[in-house]
């Protein structure tokens, strides 16, 4: 498990992206902050709570402080975001009820929801809970450090009952894998008086797929157990390279699932 300081993450480099059934879309893209129901006509996104209502019910209540730099969760006051790599990013959103092209998210790795934008509620968000989203795709944008565009798809969607989305990172005729973002309530180091205090650190776990059985399982990013998890499969020494396991996990875990779908 990797753990970062959240206020830190400056931005996450990751694969290039293939559609599944669930996120399919043909044609020319639509205008800015369209949404489509399943039946192809246009209608107002559907919302899971809106913002305001649902952090007066929240049992975590959420607001910023007077002076905007932490928020209060429970009896904590935390610092730093959730919000993976940061807000107002151009994504599309999947469903099962309606689609929705072209609005802005904020995805929130601590609570899991996604919260999005568009011509209807361009100053509020609507916020989506876990699990009313069957997948959501976050535009590429070189200017913030997406180099390509970051697809996410709901557990149970992938045969799992965690209720996180996962970041696919590649896909091929057998292997499949993810990465999973969790934001914990960590300590701040460098505070020794105040007990109250905390920093959002950002969890990341990899995850794979495979056609020959069911479900999602976890695999560290550790070049000798990664070889060893794919042993009886065929010897991947050649392609799993420690130090780059090391330094640039997903690219390096990119090579060993290629070499395993070939």
């Amino acid at each position: 498990m990797k753990s970062i300081t959240y206020f830190l993450f400056a931005g996450i480099m990751c694969s290039g992206f293939h559609f599944s059934s669930s996120a399919q879309t043909t044609g020319n893209p639509a205008p800015l902050g369209t949404f489509i129901d399943k039946n192809g006509r246009p209608t107002p996104f559907p919302e899971s709570r809106t913002g305001p209502s649902y952090l007066d019910h929240n049992k975590l209540l959420q607001q910023e402080n007077n002076a905007g730099v932490y928020k209060q969760i429970g009896v904590f006051k935390v610092l730093g975001s959730s919000f993976l790599i940061g807000q107002h990013l151009k994504a599309d959103m999947f469903a099962p009820e309606a689609k929705a092209y072209n609005v802005f998210v904020n995805y929130n790795t601590y609570n899991q929801e996604v919260e999005f934008y568009s011509t209807g509620n361009p100053d509020k968000p609507l916020i989506r809970e876990p699990g009313t989203l069957d997948s959501f795709i976050i535009h590429k944008n070189i200017e913030i450090g997406i180099t390509d565009s970051l697809k996410f798809i709901y557990g149970s969607l992938l045969g799992t009952k965690d209720k996180y989305y996962f970041h696919e990172i590649c896909t091929g005729q057998r292997f499949n894998l993810y990465k999973r973002y969790k934001s914990q309530l960590g300590y701040v180091s460098t505070n020794y008086v105040q007990s109250e205090l905390r920093q959002f650190d950002l969890e990341i776990e990899y995850y794979y797929t495979d056609t020959k059985r069911k479900g999602l399982k976890k695999i560290k990013s550790n070049a000798a157990i990664v070889i060893n998890e794919f042993k009886e499969v065929k010897d991947i020494t050649s392609v799993a390279n420690v130090d780059a396991f090391n330094t640039n996990p997903d690219d390096a875990f990119k090579k060993v699932f290629e070499y395993l779908n070939h």
